[in-house]
């Protein structure tokens, strides 16, 4: 191989080169904790581990209730392809109206209900009384007009025959 002047390298010479540059700075060890970290650290963990138990036990308690409802859920599930549809409900409140109006009908004998006249009425049965009156007058006056008239045309026809 050839570098850029023209020389050839050996092998060694060309892994040399190759090589990514070594760091200037040499890496420093961290710093080692201090007795108020190791206690900080401590506290933190200690909170950590109390709160994870207090939630643990929530956790186990949601856990335990989920089941009953879990099948709650499912026994409504499956009932709820049984219940009927809206349709169905409002045809079943009619025939139950009828069915209720004719068990009052059948514990009823069909009798005839007398109550006393209301007022409307009293004046409605006057009122046709009056007429019937007057009707009864107008009658007779036609009768009696009638009656008389013929009577004279009896005495007429008797004078002309006698």
């Amino acid at each position: 191989m050839n570098s850029e002047s023209g020389q050839r390298l050996s092998v060694e010479e060309l892994k040399r080169l190759n090589q990514p540059p070594a760091p200037s700075v040499p890496a420093t060890p961290p710093d080692a904790p201090t007795r108020q970290d190791w206690d900080d650290l401590l506290a933190a963990l200690t909170a950590l581990y109390r709160l994870e138990s207090t939630n643990s036990g929530r956790l186990e308690r949601l856990e335990a209730s989920v089941g009953p409802q879990e099948a709650l859920l499912r026994a409504l599930g499956r009932q709820v392809g049984q219940l009927p549809t809206q349709a169905q409900l409002e045809a079943l409140a009619g025939d139950v109206a009828q069915m209720s109006a004719e068990l009052k009908q059948a514990g009823k004998k069909k009798e005839l209900s007398i109550s006393p006249p209301s007022l409307e009425t009293a004046l409605s049965v006057l009122i046709w009384l009056a007429l019937i009156l007057l009707a009864t007058m107008v009658g007779m006056v036609v009768l009696r007009t009638t009656w008389s008239g013929l009577a004279a045309l009896w005495s007429a026809v008797r004078t002309l025959i006698l």
